[in-house]
């Protein structure tokens, strides 16, 4: 009897481990990868593990971190987050030293102890780009360090697949520092064509360019990829409007470089009026481009407003009556809520800038204001006796007659004399003009064109010259 006993009681035992292993198996398999054509493709692999892979929670290992420094002894004591803080510090350090090579492995050790903590890549991100590169004197260096911190904050979203805050950084990134840097005629173009040709030949560098494109397209990819991953991982932490909008932005911000790049390029297409022709029709068709998804992509998304009131940008006053009926308010509420979010993000002013920078009268204005600048870079701004025996240079008549032309402009799309580009560009403009009359041995006359634009705006003036002086270079 009780052999038979001890017998069951073994029996039970046997099948109460099978019973136990069996979610030990489903949860904690490892994932199995099979490789087709050189692409991985998940075949099986337990739930843990899965969940592991899907949100990006598998630890890098530590053996890059110095075995004998202080920081591995308190990962060996299980203190990750104070071997953390410790690195950290070392970090602050080794930049006050100037000790780069050491600083950056510094920064790869943090992330291998913390390399979902966003905070970490995003702070050395910028850290890298915007600090660090300050440091040095030759810009191709400093574009060095740019590209240090833009692949630092890839390899952090690419580390942490299911933030979409960090992925929209990466293309803040790739549109603010590139395209907005004190140092940006020359970031755009080392950009697309990297300084360092013996490495990357006479194109871009792959990690951070792969397409070989414009920083604002680029930008604009990233933030695709964001609002993509926002249907899935909503952002949190930013206004959905602001965020949402981001690829048209970059689509502005692309069509305001292309047009502010003429004063570079108009010297290469002095006297040759065709490609000049290209060029202005290159910046007609941006804007264009702009204008369309401003109005017909991201201006017919719905958003949620007020108390859940769903709306859209692009509304007619019959699109908001439809909307106000289905939200089961009343059109003056609805007018409200979306009034309030339109103003909130400048829907209108956009709108307008888009639609002026197409029409031909500010074409014409860019035109003859470029001419101007670009007879003045060559010196052609000494006075002659035109057919009325009136003494003026080159540089003169372009800038004044590009004055006129931008008052013209502006009296049509009265929303575009607020921006800040369109008000320095004029003032710009100005600064040129005085600098004409100046070498002439005279003052600029109280009456030119649009002086009491620039009379308004005259808090604007010490950045005019700030960025005639950049042009110049």
């Amino acid at each position: 009897m009780n052999s038979l006993t001890s017998r069951q009681r073994k029996i039970a035992y046997a099948l109460g481990i099978l019973v136990l292993l069996g979610p030990i198996i489903i949860l904690g398999a490892p994932v199995s990868e099979t490789v087709q054509r050189g692409v991985k493709s998940e075949v099986s692999g337990g739930v843990l593990a899965r969940m592991r892979h899907e949100y990006q929670l598998g630890e890098s290992t530590l053996g890059d971190i110095d075995p004998t420094s202080a920081a591995a002894n308190l990962v060996l004591l299980g203190l990750r987050g104070m071997a953390a803080t410790v690195l950290h510090q070392n970090a602050v350090t080794l930049q006050q030293r100037k000790e780069w090579g050491r600083l950056k492995s510094t920064v790869d050790s943090i992330l291998k102890l913390q390399p979902h903590y966003i905070e970490v890549w995003k702070f050395q991100g910028w850290n890298l780009a915007f600090n660090v590169s300050r440091e040095w004197d030759k810009v191709e260096d400093r574009f060095y360090w740019v590209k240090a911190g833009l692949k630092f904050l890839k390899n952090g979203a690419d580390k942490n697949r299911t933030s979409t805050a960090l992925l929209h950084n990466v293309g803040d990134f790739v549109g603010r520092k590139i395209g907005m840097a004190d140092e940006r005629n020359f970031y755009r173009r080392f950009f697309v064509r990297d300084p360092d040709e013996d490495q990357f030949g006479r194109g871009a560098d792959p990690e951070v360019n792969p397409e070989g494109i414009d920083n604002y397209l680029m930008a604009r990819e990233h933030f695709l990829q964001a609002n993509e991953l926002d249907e899935v991982y909503p952002i949190e932490g930013m206004t959905r409007e602001v965020f949402r909008k981001s690829p048209v932005q970059a689509l502005f911000d692309y069509a305001a470089a292309i047009t502010r790049d003429f004063s570079a390029s108009l010297g290469e297409m002095e006297g040759d009026k065709e490609a000049e022709d290209v060029k202005f029709e290159m910046s007609q068709q941006a804007w264009a481009d702009a204008y369309r998804e401003w109005t017909e992509v991201f201006g017919k998304e719905i958003f949620e407003g007020l108390d859940g009131i769903t709306f859209m940008f692009n509304s007619t006053p019959e699109d908001l009556a439809l909307m106000a009926e289905e939200n089961e308010v009343t059109y003056e509420f609805q007018h409200r809520c979306w009034d309030l979010r339109v103003k909130m993000i400048n829907y209108n002013f956009w709108k307008q800038l888009a639609e002026c920078e197409q029409d031909d009268i500010s074409v014409e204005a860019h035109r003859l204001i470029h001419r101007g600048k670009q007879a003045y870079a060559n010196g052609d701004i000494s006075d002659y006796e035109d057919a009325d025996g009136l003494k003026i240079s080159k540089a003169q008549e372009n800038l004044e007659n590009g004055l006129k032309a931008t008052a013209t402009m502006l009296d049509k799309y009265p929303y575009v004399g607020t921006h800040d580009e369109k008000i320095l560009e004029v003032l710009i403009a100005v600064v040129y003009l005085s600098e004409v009359h100046k070498h002439n041995g005279r003052e600029i006359p109280t009456d030119y064109p649009m002086a009491d634009f620039v009379a308004k705006n005259r808090q604007y003036m010490s950045q005019a010259l700030i960025d005639f002086r950049r042009e110049l270079q």
